[in-house]
């Protein structure tokens, strides 16, 4: 069989996969079209389903989303969406989730190497002569596009020259490659110092924690004892002290991000609004804290200093994230702010309620339950006590939800 892709022919690549497959490729069927999808991939074939679910309702209050919502999540882990709405009613019960953005900004960078250190000094101070000119090259690259600021570094005969620029409800990847290749174009053209450039540099989808971009989000509930006591079946105390205590271990071993799964239920919500799902490695650096109002109520923050989503542009165009968006009205232009809102909420439910479940001894029994594809095969555990002696652990199959 010729392993050579037609490129040019949708159905002879149709019929191709489905040799592949061994004989039929029709679980890759799809309503999308190859005109819908131009722009988003090569040598289009069909479509992979991933489930989408129903996390909530969840209330939120704040500047960028105010109301109850019902939020799609979509991924293959059961006992997720039951986590998140569980801890969804938790954060309800208790007054709601309080969510604020407060910072955005998407940078990239071009790295020029020089003949020498004199060079590369005399390469940041030609720039710093014409940061005019570049930031009118810049911004005249689109019409969404805002420059911040101009940032310059220094490595070995290297100069690293950033832009800091703020991109609408677009994500900006693209955007701001292009605003910044112009500049490059020109700073080698015109100052006679570049020997070589690399562009952009290479710092998306890691862990860079000096190089954060994105949406900068803060969500808030206070947790009430008797809601965490009958709903969760655990208390305040052991829940605050498993937060704290998660915490110091990570730290000791190293971890950039301190929580518990965020990585989980952004993938399910990056998914379901056709957001790039490689940026969930950047994003997931975010850290859960808590503090005591009084004995009765227990504060949890999340914050996240890097939350890369738009409703605009990339994959949010095509029809089925068009559905996801509308459903939390997020479509279109002026809505990138209420998404990370509503992401960070959900978000900060799912901490809540995977801390109350390990607290509780439930965390591995509803993942059997609810997390297999055989769930009339796990074993259903017996009562097991968890605050007090009146206090048991019911049937697994319902704890989360």
């Amino acid at each position: 069989m010729s392993l050579s892709i037609p490129r040019h022919d949708f159905e002879k690549r149709r019929e191709m996969a489905a040799r592949l497959a061994g004989g039929s490729c029709e679980s890759l069927q799809t309503a999308l079209t190859e005109e819908e999808v131009a722009g988003n991939i090569e040598n289009f074939v069909g479509a992979v389903s991933v489930p989408v679910g129903l996390v909530g309702p969840i209330d939120i209050h704040g500047p960028d989303a105010e109301g109850t919502f019902v939020v799609p999540m979509a991924t293959l882990e059961g006992t997720l969406v039951a986590s998140y709405s569980r801890g969804a009613k938790l954060m309800n019960l208790s007054g709601g989730c309080e969510v604020e953005v407060y910072g955005d900004r998407f940078l990239r960078a071009v790295q020029f190497t020089t003949a020498s250190l004199a060079d590369a000094r005399k390469l940041v101070a030609w720039c710093r002569e014409r940061e005019e000119t570049l930031r009118d090259i810049a911004v005249g690259s689109s019409n969404h596009l805002r420059l911040m600021e101009i940032t310059y570094d220094r490595q070995a005969t290297r100069v690293l020259l950033s832009m800091a620029c703020t991109t609408g409800d677009a994500m900006g990847s693209n955007m701001v490659s292009k605003a910044i290749s112009k500049v490059a174009e020109f700073v080698t053209a015109h100052s006679g110092l570049v020997e070589y450039d690399v562009l952009p540099y290479p710092e998306d989808k890691k862990s860079l924690p000096l190089r954060r971009k994105g949406k900068q989000v803060l969500a808030r509930t206070v947790l009430r004892r008797e809601v965490v006591r009958s709903m969760a079946r655990t208390s305040l105390e052991r829940l605050e002290r498993l937060i704290e205590d998660f915490k110091g271990t990570l730290a000791l071993h190293g971890a950039y991000s301190l929580n518990l799964h965020m990585a989980n239920g952004m993938t399910g919500l990056f998914q379901a609004f056709g957001q790039d799902l490689a940026y969930v490695a950047e994003c997931t650096q975010a850290v859960v804290e808590t503090r005591w109002l009084g004995p009765d109520e227990l504060e949890v923050c999340l914050t996240m200093p890097t939350l890369i989503v738009a409703t605009v542009g990339g994959g949010t165009g095509l029809p089925p994230y068009q559905t996801t968006l509308a459903m939390v009205d997020c479509v279109g232009d002026g809505k990138a702010g209420k998404l990370a809102a509503i992401i960070a909420a959900v978000l900060l439910a799912g901490e809540i309620n995977c801390a109350a479940a390990m607290c509780a001894h439930e965390f591995v029994a509803a993942h059997e339950g609810l997390g297999r594809n055989r769930p009339e095969d796990a074993p259903v555990p017996g009562p097991r006590a968890v605050d007090s002696p009146d206090v048991a652990v019911p049937d697994h199959r319902a704890q989360l939800v």
